[in-house]
């Protein structure tokens, strides 16, 4: 694997980790069951650490709201990459009663964060509608149920862990691209926050698949290891830390710890606690034209798009010029990527539905390990919107880290939106992108 393609699979991981679900992963009821405990265990599963694990997923499948404060701690990262307050202490309230109609749902939340021990201000979502206030310039910011945009690099801040096994978004394990449990253990006994807790290791890899059947031993296998401290008086998370390697031994490696300090199962929230209502004597401020909390890229909303001309899985030729006019859907991914592959099917399903519509969806593959994989794996799961090949040039055009990318272009050549990784609320967020930019004279 080159060191691009490691960088990349490094930069996509900072993102699935922020991420609730990929965007085909499974709609969360209203009140889901908890998953069965009696599934047999894999090979390496110690059955006391897979009974810990298990008690804490029902714990905290019943769950109606918690509070904790969250610290956010990174390894491996140069912190002056960081974006700033990443690792600053919130205070964040969910109520699991309250349900976005997105899918998947999500829950109201609402984020209350401090830098020194100075208010900045906070982030709300009621399940319909978003708000985000400035303290420092006493301003704010309504964002419908684009909620991401507003908490941007914060999302490592939001209980994740609970969100997921609340709502039945845990990524599937196995398969296409999906990590596998290979290892569960229990590695020690530990005080946090006050709490006894017994601290359990999970280790799952991601290994992508032969593209052919001369292709040998797929390349770049991604290790990640979550290692989890159960408090044993509620079986729940007082931290939660993730870390990844990518492309065997020497590969990019980085490490997120959440801590969860005063953590509160089913507190009683005040109904003002997730209001979205302007803060009296706050001004409102505009959207930012892009996601403070994605990799700096090297164009923005507003730019021309960087300009192609690509060959297309039939030979032909396909530039951007060709298609002015049209609003166009750039999907920058390659065989190897999991998250790029959980995206496709959403991404077939803009195809279809804008089709005669004056859009144009393409695949662009970047990155790739072998020359003919992109058309082996079309071809394999019968995806019919058209694919450009060799897109590492343009994807070093954008300034682009990690994939899945996506950029929506409107009519007249300019960026209309760009999202890094699939956004929490799958495709909602491209879909108003593009019809925003149809709409446009």
């Amino acid at each position: 694997m080159t060191i691009a393609k490691r960088n990349a699979v490094a930069s996509l991981l900072v993102a699935s980790l922020a991420a609730v679900t990929c965007a085909d992963g499974p709609t969360a009821p209203t009140a889901p069951a908890p998953q069965a405990a009696t599934a047999p265990a894999a090979a390496g599963v110690d059955p006391k650490a897979k009974a810990i694990a298990d008690r804490a997923k029902e714990a905290a499948s019943k769950l109606e709201g918690l509070e904790a404060t969250t610290r956010v701690t990174v390894e491996g990262v140069d912190p002056s990459m960081l974006p700033p307050g990443l690792t600053d202490p919130v205070v964040v309230a969910v109520d699991f009663t309250k349900l976005s109609s997105g899918t998947p749902a999500f829950p109201a939340f609402a984020m209350d964060c401090s830098s020194d021990g100075k208010p900045m201000g906070k982030v709300v979502f009621d399940g319909s509608d978003s708000l985000v206030t400035d303290a420092g310039t006493k301003t704010y910011m309504k964002g419908g149920q684009d909620w991401q945009n507003a908490v941007g690099a914060r999302t490592m801040s939001l209980p994740l862990w609970f969100i997921e096994r609340r709502l039945g978004l845990e990524m599937p394990e196995g398969g296409d691209g999906m990590p596998k449990l290979v290892e569960m253990t229990v590695v020690g006994e530990e005080t946090v926050d006050g709490k006894a807790c017994d601290v359990v290791s999970t280790v799952r890899t991601i290994t992508p698949e032969p593209m052919g059947e001369d292709e040998g031993a797929p390349q770049g296998e991604i290790r990640l290891v979550e290692t989890i401290a159960f408090a044993r008086e509620d079986g729940l998370p007082r931290r939660v830390s993730q870390s990844q390697s990518a492309g065997g031994p020497g590969g990019a490696s980085m490490k997120f710890t959440t801590a969860f300090e005063g953590l509160k199962a089913n507190p009683k929230h005040p109904e003002a606690r997730f209001s979205t209502a302007a803060p009296e004597g706050y001004g409102k401020m505009e959207p930012p034209a892009q996601d403070s909390g994605a990799p700096a890229l090297k164009v923005k909303v507003g730019d021309d798009a960087p300009a192609f001309d690509l060959s297309d899985l039939a030979g032909s030729k396909v530039s951007l010029a060709s298609l002015r006019g049209k609003v166009v859907l750039l999907d920058f991914w390659a065989t190897w990527c999991g998250p790029c592959k959980a995206a496709m099917p959403a991404i077939q399903k803009i195809h279809d539905d804008y089709k005669g519509k004056g859009v144009a969806v393409l695949g662009i593959n970047t990155w790739e390990n072998k020359e003919d994989a992109a058309k082996q794996y079309i071809d394999k799961k019968g995806f019919t919107y058209p694919c450009l090949l060799k897109g590492d040039d343009l994807a070093k055009a954008y300034g682009m880290t990690g994939i899945p990318t996506l950029v929506v272009i409107g009519k007249d050549g300019k960026i209309v939106d760009i999202e890094v990784g699939m956004a929490p609320n799958g495709d909602a967020g491209l879909r108003k992108a593009i019809d925003t930019a149809l709409a446009a004279q």
